[in-house]
């Protein structure tokens, strides 16, 4: 009986070593430009308790579009380095992030950051849609970006740069929609008006696909 026990319990703890090891694959950085996004990926576990602190990782369901743009037109790009709500105390870290091996959009390993799709436009640009996704939630609970969920359009929202200007933007619509039906050319246009597009997970929890079965997508205007 005591060693079946024992048995049990380091089988379980490879398991969680497995699990880390997943979780923290989903994230590393692509090396060069990947082919264009088809796909949303996964969520992980459901909420706990709340944090920001650095959890395990939970990916937020988002799709993307072409990543052709060339190295030296990103190099001469004003990206973007935090993202704030202030009216509602959210202040997150951007990291650039990219397209993964399975056709989806990556997303920073932590809750305290959002990433910010480097193949498509940077916010402040004249053309184009903007678009930064981050964590809902993690095992610990929600995340910073949970507040989409109830945002209130006429919220502001303030992108700093790395040059040090502060774009501000209003929100103008929030939408909830499967990730099934998510239009993914206009969520990632890069020509038309210049839009800011902030995205994470909503809708319920489906266990077998171990992902969240919307996305809520804040559309914003640049007013400053």
């Amino acid at each position: 009986m005591f060693r079946s026990r024992i048995a049990a319990l380091v089988v379980a703890a490879l398991a969680a070593v497995a699990a880390i090891v997943v979780g923290v694959s989903l994230v590393l950085p692509r090396p060069a430009p990947a082919p264009a996004p088809e796909a949303a990926p996964p969520a992980s576990a459901p909420p706990a308790s709340a944090t920001t602190d650095p959890p395990a990782p939970v990916s937020t369901p988002v799709g993307r579009q072409d990543a052709a743009l060339g190295a030296q037109e990103r190099a001469a790009v004003d990206e973007p380095v935090a993202v704030r709500l202030p009216s509602l105390g959210v202040d997150l870290d951007v990291v650039p992030v990219g397209v993964r091996d399975d056709g989806q959009m990556d997303v920073p390993l932590l809750v305290s950051e959002a990433g910010w799709y480097r193949y498509g436009p940077a916010p402040g640009a004249e053309a184009g849609n903007a678009v930064l996704a981050a964590h809902v939630d993690s095992d610990r609970g929600p995340a910073p970006m949970a507040v989409l969920l109830d945002v209130e359009v006429g919220t502001e929202v303030e992108v700093e740069t790395a040059s040090g200007a502060t774009l501000r933007y209003r929100i103008d619509e929030v939408e909830q929609l499967g990730k099934e039906t998510l239009p993914l050319d206009e969520i990632f246009a890069r020509d038309g008006d210049h839009r800011l597009r902030l995205v994470t997970c909503a809708g319920d929890w489906d266990p077998v696909a171990q992902a969240y079965e919307d996305n809520v997508i804040a559309t914003a205007s640049l007013i400053g």
